[in-house]
């Protein structure tokens, strides 16, 4: 299993010796997970769970290891193995951003966006999406909410904030808070953002 997972690391594009630090390969093997799922999801679980242990102490490494771990939830067959991965990659992730908190510069994704902007999305994206009974969904609202009063989304390009506002929207209609919504729809359309949602643009994340 261990020869068939570096393989598949591999040939997605990223080297066993780029572990040491989350680059942008890293980021795209992720990425491909999100958009393909299968092999690509173990992949990239199997790979950042080795950069993790490579440097405990980096919270992008311990972000990326729970994202994937939430995708493995979802390739899981067995009910008490999607809830462990589940509950395991929502734990990581929330830890990991409370370790970004403390940094004075996170530095940016290969995407050019802050990194805390970044993951914040992605982990706000997550936990409005999982089952409510992870009780996730509040903390996934409270950092839309944070990315919503953030100056610095208004100073990035449309194209790479539209998924942040469409998943933000949604979220706020599943909550039941039009008003909300119908806000943050606005706030987007303020910002160069005609409709969040016209695009299936935020596949990607």
């Amino acid at each position: 299993m261990k020869k068939l997972i570096g393989a598949l690391v591999v040939n997605l594009g990223v080297s066993l010796s780029s572990f040491a630090a989350v680059d942008a390969e890293m980021e795209s093997l992720y990425q491909k997970a999100v958009r393909s799922g299968g092999d690509a999801v173990e992949a990239s679980y199997e790979a950042f769970k080795l950069a993790q242990a490579e440097v405990p102490a980096d919270p992008i490494a311990l972000f990326y290891l729970g994202a994937s771990e939430t995708l493995m939830a979802k390739e899981a067959w067995l009910p008490w193995k999607k809830v462990g991965y589940a509950e395991n990659g929502i734990a990581r992730m929330d830890k990991a951003l409370s370790m970004l908190e403390k940094m004075e510069n996170p530095g940016r994704s290969s995407q050019g966006m802050p990194q805390d902007l970044l993951l914040k999305g992605i982990a706000a994206k997550t936990f409005t999406s999982v089952p409510k009974f992870f009780n996730a969904f509040d903390r996934g609202m409270e950092l839309y909410r944070e990315l919503m009063s953030d100056s610095r989304m208004g100073h990035m390009p449309a194209n790479a904030t539209r998924w942040i506002y469409c998943a933000a929207q949604q979220a706020a209609e599943l909550e039941g808070n039009t008003k909300l919504a119908s806000a943050w729809k606005t706030e987007g359309q303020d910002r160069g953002i005609s409709n969040p949602c016209a695009d299936d643009l935020s596949s990607d994340q």
